[in-house]
């Protein structure tokens, strides 16, 4: 009967061990798709930043041609109503790049913080696989005493 009660304890170890390399697998897989997303939020960060010196370029650009206007403007005397017009004009672009540069930067933030929230996850990720593999461990060399004893028997 005792041989019988450690073939059973057996078994069930076994299956206990295969639900927990099941468990290590699963995790190992999340880990994979984490840092998929985590190397994926980093290009769309990079890009993010690319736009962003982008616009800050073409905002200079447009500041650039802004002031030469304003010198034609000057130069060719135009009506003080024209050249209100045109800084209203000016004023509105300005606010448009103000809102885009705005916006940029809040997907910016999001992509950090999305970051962040897939590093934690990486390390918590980590923190179980080690611990299912510490126990993995534990359980093996179980096993292997349990298998030891009953041929030494």
């Amino acid at each position: 009967m005792n041989l019988k009660n450690k073939e059973t304890q057996l078994f069930e170890t076994l299956n206990k061990l295969d639900s927990i390399a099941d468990l290590i697998k699963n995790s190992k897989e999340e880990s994979s798709y984490l840092k998929k997303i985590s190397s994926q939020l980093e290009k769309e960060k990079e890009e993010l930043h690319q736009k962003s010196i982008n616009l800050e370029q073409e905002k200079n650009s447009i500041i650039n041609e802004l002031k030469i206007f304003e010198q034609k403007l000057n130069s060719e005397g135009l009506s003080n109503q024209e050249l209100l017009n045109k800084i209203d004009l000016i004023e509105k672009e300005n606010k448009i790049i103000k809102d885009e540069l705005f916006k940029m930067e809040t997907e910016l933030e999001e992509s950090r913080y999305k970051i962040t929230e897939t590093e934690n996850i990486n390390k918590n990720l980590t923190e179980e696989v080690n611990s299912v593999q510490s126990e993995l461990k534990s359980t093996k060399e179980q096993l292997e005493q349990i298998l030891k004893n009953k041929k030494c028997s």
